[in-house]
């Protein structure tokens, strides 16, 4: 029993090094222009979204079975897809109601901002956000041309924003659900690796900050890793 607790751990350690290696500069920066509606929202969902979708991996990595990334990756674009075509139908119909009343949206110049990447799933959520960008702007030609009124276009917008947040609660949901069935099968108290992780990306950190926090998961493993054998 012992040999075997000693040999889940040493794999567990690997998978760690081996996401840490991974991660540590997979990132990239996209930029996007928003309005003031949709910036409330970007700034309202997409660092949880981003920070869940990266737990959401590590414990896939750490965790048993093979599959369970690529089903769960497959179970969140499911619903990332769904989310895009409702908002497209809604653009569709919003250009045809503009194009009978002669209606030309004219393209604002919004803020840009740099998205961090740090997951593709993440990636896929700023795609969507921007699909919502251009629903946004169509919705207010639609109230500036008097075709809907204050009520309509704000229930459009809490529509918009219900979307993105099913989106972001679904991969939050699967990463805690998943971190619980890790630590349940280990059954031992997660080490400082897993922790550091959780309280810079789980606990509001940035996801720019995957760096840091990575290298000092490592150090610590590391570090506790010497002290076991020293103990030996």
């Amino acid at each position: 029993m012992a040999e075997d607790t000693g040999r889940q751990s040493s794999r567990d350690n690997q998978a760690r090094r081996h996401f840490i290696s991974e991660c540590r500069d997979s990132r990239i920066v996209v930029q996007a222009k928003f309005s003031p509606n949709m910036l409330r929202i970007y700034r309202r969902h997409f660092d949880g979204m981003s920070r869940s979708a990266y737990l959401l991996r590590f414990y896939c990595r750490i965790g048993p079975g093979n599959n369970v990334e690529t089903e769960l990756a497959k179970e969140i674009m499911s619903l990332i897809d769904e989310v895009n075509a409702t908002v497209q139908k809604k653009i569709t119909v919003a250009d045809q109601i503009l194009k009978n009343e002669n209606v030309t949206v004219s393209k604002a110049g919004f803020e840009t901002i740099n998205a961090t990447i740090i997951d593709p799933l993440a990636n896929q959520f700023l795609r969507t956000l921007i699909l919502a960008q251009e629903l946004d702007e169509k919705l207010s030609a639609l109230w500036l041309s008097c075709l809907i009124n204050d009520e309509q276009k704000r229930q459009a917008l809490s529509e918009i924003d219900s979307d993105l947040r099913s989106i972001q609660g679904k991969v939050r949901g699967l990463s805690l659900g998943l971190r619980n069935r890790v630590r349940e099968q280990n059954q031992r108290k997660p080490e400082p690796s897993d922790m550091d992780i959780e309280v810079a990306l789980d606990q509001g950190g940035e996801p720019g900050s995957v760096e840091v926090v990575t290298e000092i998961a490592e150090k610590k493993s590391v570090r506790s890793r010497a002290l076991k054998e020293q103990a030996a």
